[in-house]
């Protein structure tokens, strides 16, 4: 009876786990998605920060050179978990051409 128990809380934590990685992944994704968007309009502001239902997630630009701006983004979930992605986009081609995470 031991092991089938330590055996479900295992699963349980796994699946835990496992959602709250999905959401990091989904929140850097949907960040990194509407910041490209807002920089092929010219529109995104020099930092800020975007709200999601479990988290948000702030932001800083800074150009690299002419053509190449980098954003950092610093993920943080209500449940504490933090993340951090760098990316850098390129004016020329519209769109990121590098992308590093960092947990």
């Amino acid at each position: 009876m031991l092991i089938l128990t330590e055996n479900y809380l295992a699963g349980k934590r796994f699946a835990k786990e496992t959602e709250t990685i999905r959401l990091q992944e989904y929140y850097m994704l949907c960040s990194v998605k509407q910041a490209e968007a807002m920089l092929r309009d010219r529109l995104l502001p020099d930092s800020g920060i975007m709200n999601y239902e479990f988290g948000n997630v702030t932001f800083q630009k800074q150009a690299l050179s002419g053509s190449v701006e980098e954003v950092t983004f610093n993920l943080k979930l209500d449940s504490g978990e933090k993340a951090l992605g760098i990316g850098q986009y390129d004016k020329v081609t519209g769109a990121m051409v590098r992308w590093r995470e960092k947990n």
